[in-house]
């Protein structure tokens, strides 16, 4: 079964038992300033001192009480339905309908926010998203509406998830499907479902991604949620594709492509115009991907989106270069690269230059390829520089929040201040006695401070043991990571010295891995690394460690093990690799690996010797014609 991230949660268990309060930025400058704001607070009163500094770090969501499921459905709000197709329109009509709210109308809050939110995922302004989100949680939540607090749940959950907070966002979303419960409405399960997906396709958990799209399916049937089963149509259809599984794909598309005329959202169905061309051109189906690009600009026109102008090119460019008429397919590259940069759509147009370039080096156009190739190198400093610049001002948003609260707690404790003086001034008792109530309030802020100090070390440590078994672990694999190995190596060969029993290890290094990447791209590359080593780990024992030591190159440790035994693990090791079949479009992949043991011997002082020997007899293996085990001297 597939690792699953630790803020995805299991649907098939309770929710309460799927999270853990998760890692934010600036934890340690926010509980500073938290501390400070809820100190000068106790002067007002210990007991609502005392419960907030309990909650530091949870939102007020979390703390809710149970809640049934889902009755009494709302209808969205106009604004929300027309954001699909006129989003700056619609945040341009928000603070006038703001303004003609009732006093008092949380409901109507609450759907203009969601509309906002709405309006901010077309334009793909994440940022406003997870704000417009955030207002719909606090304003529905003050409604009895379990639909509304659902849907702003799920709103902030996709805003948090685009921006990278996968822990936070993750947490919400279990907080919209508790308050859903188990039989609540099938729209909102299926919602719930397809951002899980969306999440667990942004980490990189595919079949995670891929089950739960499926589990939404049976939430939305066709007849009542089209727009729903097309976004989760296009999800599967996308990881199956992913997972060199074309025909799945084209099935899962060729009902998402019945449903296209019924959706009232033009950009979904560009989207899933989009998998199909890509399905299509996985096949070398030149037509379908060209007829999908046209109807994407077809959409484009009827929007006026320029964007969408820039995919039709690109995608019918796509076309003409599986035709093999490359001078005109370069063409359009350059008309969607120039559509792109109007809207400074770095990102796409790094895309549409990277295909060029490619056309380029084999000929076609190249006179422009020094040009093609300066442009690409400035779209990704760009690119890395956006991403640098976002975060910041991502940490610089929460700080402000925080300093914002504690200006406000200040100018409460000010005014309080100045109450308990002005009762000083009437009566010399009176001062005595709030003397003695402040004498009590300060014990209580120090004894709350000290709770307080304790929870964070607390969360200090657990921080600590995260961020260690992230060293740990080799992000790619999921195997244990170089720093890993060598640090158990290391221990396992004093263990092994002091108590005399067996130890070696093997070197396993993948044969002709460069001639893999350079024909099919580092993304298969990463693809053969990861089957390997979940090959290898089938393979080995209990007490075995496995770890991946650099590039293509992982090592076993072999703890309690004769030296008759090593080379017998050795060899299951190479066949375990050999056994491994991937296939790409039309063709297969089957690697292969040489491996280098060595056991541990009188002469050897440490570990890095052992290491050493055990690299000397991988060579051999090289040298000897590869795919092979060889035992060190």
């Amino acid at each position: 079964m597939p690792e699953r991230h630790p803020t995805m949660p299991d649907t098939r268990r309770p929710a309460e038992s799927r999270l853990k309060t998760p890692p934010r930025y600036g934890r340690r400058a926010l509980v500073a300033v938290r501390a400070a704001t809820r100190a000068a607070a106790l002067a007002c009163t210990l007991s609502a001192m005392a419960s907030a500094s309990m909650g530091i770090g949870m939102p007020t969501a979390l703390a809710a009480p149970p809640v049934p499921a889902a009755q009494n459905v709302d209808p969205r709000h106009p604004l929300e339905i027309e954001a699909l197709t006129r989003p700056r329109e619609v945040l341009a009509k928000l603070p006038a309908a703001r303004k003609a709210l009732a006093v008092g109308d949380r409901v109507g809050a609450a759907k203009l926010a969601l509309a906002e939110a709405n309006a901010c995922r077309v334009i793909a302004d994440w940022r406003c998203q997870r704000r417009a989100g955030s207002t719909a949680v606090t304003e529905a939540d003050r409604t009895s509406s379990v639909y509304l607090q659902v849907r702003a749940r799920i709103a902030l959950g996709r805003g948090l998830s685009r921006l990278g907070d996968f822990n936070s966002a993750a947490r919400v979303l279990a907080e919209a499907q508790r308050r859903l419960g188990e039989h609540g409405d099938d729209e909102l399960m299926a919602d719930v479902l397809l951002a899980y997906s969306s999440i667990s396709e942004r980490l990189g958990k595919l079949d995670e991604s891929y089950r739960y799209a499926k589990e939404g399916l049976a939430h939305a049937p066709a007849e009542t949620q089209t727009d729903m089963r097309l976004r989760l149509l296009r999800n599967m259809a996308h990881i199956a594709a992913e997972r060199g599984r074309p025909e799945e794909a084209r099935t899962l598309l060729q009902e998402a492509n019945v449903l296209l005329p019924k959706t009232g959202d033009p950009k979904l169905a560009a989207e899933v115009l989009l998998e199909v061309a890509r399905a299509a051109r996985a096949t070398g189906d030149a037509d379908t991907v060209e007829a999908m690009g046209e109807r994407i600009g077809a959409i484009g026109d009827r929007l006026r989106n320029t964007q969408l102008h820039g995919l039709s090119y690109e995608t019918r460019a796509q076309a003409l270069e599986l035709r093999g008429r490359k001078a005109e397919a370069v063409a359009l590259f350059r008309q969607a690269q120039t559509a792109f940069a109007a809207l400074n759509l770095h990102q796409d147009e790094s895309r549409t230059v990277r295909a060029m370039v490619n056309l380029q080096l084999a000929g076609t156009d190249k006179e422009r390829l020094p040009a093609s190739i300066s442009r690409l190198i400035q779209l990704n400093d760009r690119i890395a520089r956006t991403e640098r610049e976002a975060a910041a001002a991502d940490f610089e948003e929460r700080l402000r929040y925080a300093e914002s609260d504690a200006e406000l707690a200040r100018a409460n404790a000010k005014a309080e201040n100045e109450r308990l003086r002005a009762m000083a001034s009437e009566d010399k008792n009176r001062y005595l006695l709030v003397a003695g109530v402040l004498a009590i309030c300060t014990l209580g802020v120090v004894a709350v401070l000290y709770a307080q100090q304790r929870r964070h070390a607390t969360l200090m440590r657990e921080r600590g043991r995260e961020m260690e078994i992230a060293i740990s672990t080799d992000f790619l694999t999921s195997v244990h990571s170089r720093r890993y190995i060598t640090d158990a190596g290391n221990a396992a060969f004093e263990r092994a010295r002091a108590t005399g029993e067996g130890f070696a290890v093997a070197v396993v290094d993948i044969d002709r891995f460069k001639t893999i990447n350079d024909r099919y791209g580092h993304a298969v590359g990463d693809d053969v690394l990861k089957a390997v080593a979940q090959a290898m780990r089938g393979v080995c024992r209990d007490s075995d460690t496995l770890g991946r030591y650099g590039g293509e190159e992982f090592a076993v440790l072999l703890e309690g093990i004769a030296p008759e035994h090593a080379l017998a693990a050795a060899e299951r090791l190479r066949k375990a690799v050999a056994a491994i079949e991937l296939r790409v479009g039309d063709a297969a992949i089957a690697p292969t690996a040489s491996v280098g043991v060595a056991c541990i011997a009188a002469d050897d002082p440490d570990f890095d010797h052992l290491l050493v020997r055990a690299d000397r007899a991988l060579y051999r293996a090289k040298e000897d014609g590869r795919d092979r085990v060889v035992l060190a001297d």
